[in-house]
């Protein structure tokens, strides 16, 4: 893999059940997952006799260089790396399958891979269950899916702005609603614009979304995934889900979803007392 990179964190004397993948989100790195894979948590039912995997995005924090061209990221090279971390993961498991537990960006990837693995007929599913936190199935931009929110997804210019002219006052800008607006949390926030480069569509939202509002190119969700899924998300992440999928997973006895409350996005990193013991009775 040329940007992307998949680390074993952990392989247990024993190693009987299938591994786990944690995969981060924007604008984060695999440090957001240390209170996941602790020595104490690796004991617990839920990882007990598993491998335990990272796969990391490019991001300022473990993994700054090389940064990937907006030519690649419309490629879908990195979709690509994801593909080929899983096809590893996959090969040295002892059931020939995982389970990726991942947040935003990372979940965004990963559904997209389930997606592609739904138009092939492979057996076992390299999926045994999936976590995802803040992001559904498939994405939808219109009003009849969020109403006047469905504006949100102009924050796109918002991320891209600061990457593409590399002003500061446009980087603390970000840094600064990111923090003192939406939560975030990070040492290294006011350098959050670095992370920013697969946002390169954003210059395109204010052309594409009056057509989006209108619902043009509005996707049926996507439901045909066969495996238990564990959804969990904020109130603000409605805006990366839609009412059919999280319908089905209600419907479904094998899957879960909780709206968890009194949260920001970024809740599996600032709020793991909350996510682990939901996580850990999923995956018991």
């Amino acid at each position: 893999m040329h940007y992307c990179q998949l680390e074993c964190l952990y392989r247990p004397p024993e190693e009987t059940r299938s591994p786990v993948i944690f995969i981060h989100g924007f604008p984060d790195s695999p440090l957001m997952w240390r209170e996941y894979v602790t020595a104490v948590e690796r004991e617990r039912p839920w990882l007990a006799h598993r491998a335990i995997y990272t796969f990391a995005f490019p991001n300022r924090q473990t993994r700054p260089e090389p940064v990937p061209s907006w030519r690649d990221v419309r490629r879908g090279v990195l979709d690509d790396e994801l593909a080929e971390a899983f096809a590893e993961v996959i090969t040295r498991s002892p059931t020939g399958q995982m389970i990726p537990i991942v947040h935003n960006l990372g979940a965004t990837a990963a559904w997209r891979y389930v997606r592609r693995q739904a138009e092939t007929a492979v057996s076992p599913h390299p999926i045994e269950k999936l976590a995802a936190f803040s992001v559904g199935s498939s994405l939808r931009y219109d009003l009849g899916e969020h109403g006047l929110n469905a504006f949100t997804w102009l924050y796109q210019l918002l991320y891209i702005a600061p990457y593409t002219f590399r002003w500061r006052p446009l980087q603390r800008l970000l840094a600064y609603l990111l923090t003192r607006a939406a939560g975030y949390q990070s040492d290294t926030a006011d350098e959050v614009w670095r992370d920013t480069y697969h946002y390169w569509e954003g210059w395109l939202w204010p052309v594409r979304l009056p057509f989006y509002l209108l619902g043009w190119r509005k996707e049926r969700p996507f439901l045909d995934f066969h495996f238990p899924v564990l959804f969990l998300r904020s109130h603000i992440d409605r805006i990366a889900s839609t009412k059919a999928f999280e319908a089905e997973l209600q419907r479904r006895p094998d899957c879960c979803f909780i709206e968890l409350p009194d949260v920001n996005h970024w809740f599996p990193e600032q709020r793991p007392d909350l996510v682990l013991p939901i996580l850990r009775d999923f995956l018991a």
